[in-house]
């Protein structure tokens, strides 16, 4: 059983989408979640580092238990829900352990108490309305399409690196303000690379 560890909330820090990651070659982001360590009694949030179906040695000796979230989120958005878990997640503590099983440290749920609560943080994480406050809207270019022209955009082909950056930042705003949400549009800064790169060449056969 738990030797009195307290929960410790690990608020998430940074621009909103600090749990945005999307690899390239990838066709979807990397997915967050919510995790709970019951051996410090850290509860985080983060994003999954990892491609394909491996998992960290501590989460798969459910050390850290990982509950994954059914939308990604602002800093903002994360800390409430973190906030809210809190409870929860002392709930989870109180009846669990880590103990050694001869080969390895693992975590165990021991009461049904611990248990509920658990399930509870699961479907909580889980249930993230995609319109909900504090949900980071991911939106991708080549589903949005041509959204903007090189002149829409305000694209040159003098363009610097800089400026294209402040664009997107622009940009998404913009899309931010039409969802309701904080958004990212993954692929745009390469996108309007692209929109510069044509315009430097139609220079060239001027």
């Amino acid at each position: 059983m738990s030797d009195g560890t307290r929960v410790k909330v690990r608020e998430v820090t940074g621009d909103d989408d600090a749990l945005f990651c999307w690899f390239d070659r990838e066709s979807q982001p990397q997915s967050a979640f919510v995790e709970l360590e019951l051996d410090s009694g850290t509860l985080l949030a983060g994003w999954d580092g990892i491609i394909g179906n491996g998992m960290p040695s501590r989460v798969y000796h459910r050390i850290d238990v990982r509950f994954p979230l059914g939308q990604i989120l602002t800093p903002k958005g994360a800390n409430d829900l973190l906030a809210e878990l809190a409870p929860l997640a002392q709930r989870v503590l109180d009846g669990s352990e880590v103990e050694w099983d001869g080969s390895n440290h693992v975590g165990r749920i021991l009461t049904e108490d611990a248990q509920a609560a658990h399930d509870e943080i699961e479907k909580r994480c889980a249930d993230i309305d995609e319109w909900a406050p504090g949900i980071l809207q991911v939106f991708d270019i080549d589903t949005i399409g041509d959204l903007w022209s090189a002149e829409d955009a305000g694209v040159t082909a003098q363009s610097t690196d800089e400026e294209l950056e402040a664009i997107v930042k622009r940009l998404e705003r913009e899309v931010a303000e039409g969802a309701g949400n904080s958004a990212v549009v993954h692929g745009l800064d390469d996108y309007l690379k692209e929109l510069r790169r044509e315009l430097q060449e139609n220079e060239d056969e001027d």
